[in-house]
């Protein structure tokens, strides 16, 4: 569809006035050449404006299609590719602070002495290399990470994927003792960083499964495959350090109140959680929200039949009711509101539309 055909419809399935069209059109062509058309769920050649005209064209009355464009424009909050990255690149920052007061303890000095101090720098300097990179999903950025932190840290400290085999861990500990200078006695990784790009409700970190009345999430995965290690490949104190690029004030609670509750138990590991940023909880759309025409559409224009095992009922406000107005470019978390990622089925009712079509992952819970 040519595009200035779709932007005739679209103003006129928003009743647009000529005074409206002048003023509303430039600001929605930046919005869709400098971040909604890159949206990784759009099929090769899809444009950002075919995928609008869609979505509003579900809607029969004016009044709920100028509602869903408020949402658009003054609500959603988009992830393009480059504020990920910038996200990835605040990594390594917020650890080295971490690291820093960590070591200041250590030696009893002053935080500020820590660039000066010769015992403190190589304190630091140690520290960097017995700590463990491991990814947690594709979402990790992996590769960012390396590429920003090229010199820093060594591609041998680096693992995409959190199930690392036996042979695996025998390799990466032989790195470590050649970067030791073949210092077998301090060969054991002294933290774990376990990276993810976003988090918003923390449950698939960490959560306690009421049915088989045991802990679930990535978190308790990896201490379960790994407790063993603590004390060989492992050091005992170690440092089990889980950072999201991106997580909400909900999910950043929880991680903080779970974590404290797994720890009781599992005490092989010392617990932290960093973010890179988190959204405020000022965004979240709920019950109490004063867009009241906004969150009525939200519950009434809702097909139960997209709810299955791992999204739990009434969803409108998304997974957990997280209530986010949040696009990542490479995918819609369920954990924003149904009605910008929800698909129904042909006998759906009412028939929902997506906005930014959703790649479902497998008992994904955000």
């Amino acid at each position: 569809m040519k595009q200035d055909l779709a932007y005739k419809l679209i103003a006129d399935q928003l009743g647009w006035t000529d005074a409206e069209l002048a003023s509303e059109f430039p600001e929605l062509q930046m919005m869709i050449a400098h971040k909604y058309d890159r949206y990784h769920g759009f099929q090769p050649a899809t444009r950002f404006h075919v995928a609008l005209l869609g979505w509003l064209s579900q809607f029969d009355d004016i009044g709920q299609k100028r509602t869903c464009y408020k949402l658009l424009k003054e609500r959603l909050i988009y992830v393009s590719q480059v504020e990920m990255h910038h996200l990835v690149s605040l990594m390594m920052p917020i650890l080295d602070r971490h690291a820093r007061r960590r070591v200041a303890a250590e030696l009893s000095i002053p935080l500020y002495q820590t660039w000066d101090d010769e015992k403190a720098k190589s304190r630091l300097k140690i520290m960097g290399d017995r700590t463990l990179y491991v990814g947690l999903s594709d979402g990790a950025r992996m590769d960012v990470f390396r590429r920003y932190n090229e010199g820093i840290v060594s591609n041998e400290q680096v693992v995409a994927f959190s199930e690392i085999s036996e042979d695996k861990w025998t390799s990466l500990i032989d790195e470590l003792t050649k970067t030791l200078n073949g210092n077998l006695a301090s060969s054991q990784f002294e933290k774990v960083c376990l990276i993810d790009d976003f988090a918003g409700s923390g449950s698939s970190l960490l959560r306690w499964n009421d049915t088989k009345h045991e802990w679930a999430g990535k978190v308790a995965k990896f201490y379960k495959a790994n407790e063993k290690r603590v004390g060989t490949m492992l050091a005992n104190d170690c440092i089990l350090h889980v950072h999201h690029h991106l997580a909400s004030t909900k999910a950043k609670d929880q991680i903080a109140k779970t974590m404290a509750e797994f720890e009781k138990d599992h005490s092989k590991f010392k617990y932290e959680a960093t973010y890179s940023h988190v959204l405020p909880s000022s965004i979240v759309i709920g019950d109490s929200d004063p867009d009241t025409e906004l969150v009525e559409l939200l519950k009434t224009w809702y097909d139960p039949d997209i709810e299955d095992e791992h999204t739990g009922k009434d969803i409108w406000f998304g997974y957990k009711q997280c209530g986010l107005p949040l696009i990542l470019e490479h995918n819609t978390p369920n954990n924003s509101v149904a009605l910008l990622w929800a698909t129904s089925e042909p006998d759906g009712t009412p028939q929902m539309k997506p906005l930014f079509v959703r790649r479902k992952r497998h008992a994904s819970h955000g």
